[in-house]
């Protein structure tokens, strides 16, 4: 990699709202178009709780579940769900985009979720507790471009505050049917919502797998396929990263604020555009004809 270190860089705002203009213009919705149709890939961790209830077991893995299976109901695709993280930086997402390709990274945290109060220690009065409620927090990270999108806090309904007794499977039936449990399960919804609504008609990114020459142009294998929402039709640009990561081992197109102090800096470049050649399931062959190097690492994006 080639360039010069600096400490910031006033020309990067410029390049990179011309290099990122198809996000900002696709961003709202088309009704009746079929540019809305792509599937994101997402990772996502299991919830980090920081009250965890005494009465329910399993309540990290089975809220992160939970909200997977309605993001991929909705067509977007969870490729991992990983454990709870204290991170609240870009990295987690970064890596995630690393290792799995998948572009948006969605950190749950619950909080508040014990029970208050205590049995009444005369037979005649009634037991008395508090209601029960919380907090479901989640935060949703563009690793690709390394960007918060968004962020939620949503208050759950108060709901009878008596134990389980004895303790509940957080993912049985029963939790979920009973009043506790369909106040998380409305919170899930909300942030599934959320999370769906932040994706919608943005762009499909991925990855160069390999390079090969070809006829007198340059045949990309990249990691976008008809499981993504990608077409026969679709033409692409092809990115050259930015500034190189180091501790993660992976070039990404960073923020602009970003404080570079160490290392080869190097700006994203719009390398030229790139169609489909060959349309897989979970990849694709496309041809690219510009005059750039192409390496493998680089990244597409659907116009």
């Amino acid at each position: 990699m080639t360039g010069h270190p600096v400490t910031r860089r006033t020309t990067w705002l410029a390049f990179a709202g011309a290099l990122l203009l198809p996000i900002a213009t696709n961003a709202a919705p088309e009704t009746g178009s079929d540019r809305c149709q792509a599937n994101h890939r997402l990772v996502m961790t299991e919830a980090r709780l920081t009250h965890e209830p005494g009465d329910v077991t399993g309540l990290p893995a089975a809220l992160a579940e939970r909200l997977a299976s309605r993001l991929e109901a909705a067509g977007q695709q969870v490729v991992d769900i990983t454990p709870p993280t204290r991170s609240e930086g870009l990295e987690p997402a970064m890596d995630a985009f690393s290792r799995h390709g998948a572009p948006y990274f969605l950190r749950l945290v619950a909080s508040d979720l014990g029970t208050e109060g205590r049995p009444s220690g005369i037979v005649l009065l009634p037991d008395r507790y508090a209601p029960r409620g919380g907090q479901l927090a989640a935060t949703l990270d563009d690793g690709a471009q390394g960007a918060r999108l968004d962020a939620w806090r949503i208050d759950l309904s108060t709901a009878n505050g008596k134990p389980f007794s004895p303790e509940i499977a957080a993912d049985s039936t029963r939790f979920w049917e009973s009043d506790w449990g369909q106040s998380l399960d409305a919170a899930i919804e909300t942030v599934a919502q959320n999370v769906l609504d932040t994706l919608e008609c943005r762009p499909l990114v991925g990855r160069v797998l390999s390079t090969e020459s070809r006829g007198g142009g340059t045949d990309l294998r990249i990691d976008l396929g008809r499981a993504d929402g990608l077409a026969a039709s679709d033409r692409l640009i092809v990115i050259e990263p930015g500034v190189p990561t180091d501790s993660l081992g992976v070039n990404l197109l960073t923020r602009p604020v970003m404080e570079i102090t160490a290392g080869p800096v190097r700006e994203p470049i719009n390398l030229g555009e790139a169609r489909v050649t060959f349309l897989g399931e979970n990849d694709a062959t496309v041809r690219y004809q510009g005059t750039g190097s192409v390496e493998r690492g680089d990244l597409v994006q659907v116009q």
